[in-house]
């Protein structure tokens, strides 16, 4: 019968051959039942160390000891994910502010053309207003009718409408204005 026995995987220092090696006590023994003289064992030989400050060795660090932070089981984690959100969060608020300061100035802008723009209509309505009152004064439309060729009437026409009857004066009355119509 043919039975095969797995071998754990092999330990740094461990021997290469097929069987565990044995404890000091039992070694020591066996040679002893053997005949052979017992030789002290020799402890592995150590890697060479890096030079630089790789050199140092790690102190290894008890659990719950200030600064530990993988303490209680947890699994090492990156902080790399944690810096790239906080300079994507960092990033977006810088492009939101200079979104905002962009929008912000240009409607500053639109709102500085739009007031230079009420100011001079204002100033337009004010001419106009002011070239209003001055062509309704009496002097002004005499000068204008003159210009036309209007004549002032000699002899005023004035018509009663309940009557019907038409009445004429002189345009310049002597002493008390005489008005179709009204009796003193």
């Amino acid at each position: 019968m043919n039975t095969t026995t797995k071998t754990p995987p092999r330990k740094p220092g461990q021997p290469l051959q097929g069987r565990p090696p044995e404890p000091r006590q039992a070694r020591k023994a066996g040679a002893a039942r053997r005949g052979r003289p017992v030789r002290p064992l020799r402890p592995a030989p150590l890697p060479p160390k890096p030079a630089g400050p790789a050199a140092v060795p790690a102190r290894p660090r008890a659990a719950g000891v200030a600064g530990d932070h993988h303490a209680a089981g947890r699994p090492a984690t990156s902080r790399t994910p944690f810096i790239l959100l906080l300079l994507g969060l960092l990033g977006g608020g810088l492009v939101c502010l200079l979104v905002i300061n962009t929008t912000l100035a240009a409607a500053s802008y639109r709102i500085e053309n739009l007031q230079r723009g009420n100011a001079a209509a204002t100033q337009q309505v004010q001419d106009l207003q002011q070239q209003v009152a001055s062509e309704q004064s009496p002097g002004s439309i005499e000068q204008r009718a003159v210009k036309l060729g209007m004549r002032p009437q000699q002899v005023l026409n004035f018509v009663d409408l309940k009557t019907g009857r038409r009445y004429t004066m002189p345009s310049q009355a002597q002493g008390a204005a005489a008005v179709p119509g009204y009796t003193p």
